[in-house]
């Protein structure tokens, strides 16, 4: 008797396991490290760094990187390699963190649904602590963080400066290279199109 119920325990263990990589790692996280890896690759440093580098006003950055984490519907674990994605291209840690909380908490699937189960009112409490906490802890986390960001930011540089040497040596290729390399690109933005639709819309 007991071991039937110990088989049980087990077998409903390793189902309820397999229902959530299939359900959940499959279609979410798989294509979170995807972007991940896709913003590493193909977003320019200097577009991160002039919208949430740690140097641009917190006016501008925290409020982007707030809307950036409304627009995607992602949860607690899918979020961080996103989050490590716009860190690593030039982020500040405070944006990047802000980021990093409102982007599970606010989502627009999580507002709709908090709204359409507890009611509206508590749906737009939801959006204006997160966005409070979010704002807050960001920018005290970058306050602990000062020294390692200015070594970063050198590091930086010299990233940005090897990056436009690299865009030098674009401009002089011939015409079929530049064809073909935009026809690279057009593939790898397509897919990744499609690995975003799967994440927003499951």
């Amino acid at each position: 008797m007991m071991s039937v119920f110990f088989s049980k325990i087990i077998f409903g263990g390793l189902y309820a396991l397999y229902d959530y990589l299939t359900a959940h790692a499959l279609t979410c996280l798989v294509p979170a490290f995807f972007i991940a890896g896709a913003m590493s690759a193909l977003l320019p440093k200097e577009k991160i760094t002039a919208y949430l580098g740690k140097n641009v006003p917190k006016y501008k950055a925290y409020p982007l990187a707030i809307i950036a984490g409304l627009l995607l519907a992602v949860c607690s674990c899918t979020i961080l390699p996103l989050f490590a994605g716009i860190k690593k291209k030039g982020a500040g840690i405070g944006p990047a963190i802000a980021f990093l909380y409102t982007a599970p908490a606010t989502n627009i699937l999580a507002i709709i649904f908090t709204g359409s189960v507890l009611g509206w009112n508590f749906a737009a409490s939801r959006i204006i602590l997160s966005v409070i906490f979010a704002t807050l802890i960001g920018i005290i986390i970058s306050g602990f963080f000062k020294e390692e960001e200015e070594s970063e930011n050198k590091e930086l540089v010299k990233e940005l400066l090897k990056d436009q040497a690299k865009l030098d040596g674009i401009g002089k290729l011939s015409l079929p290279q530049r064809i073909f390399r935009k026809l690279r690109y057009g593939r790898l933005l397509a897919f990744f199109a499609t690995l975003f639709a799967i994440l927003i819309f499951g």
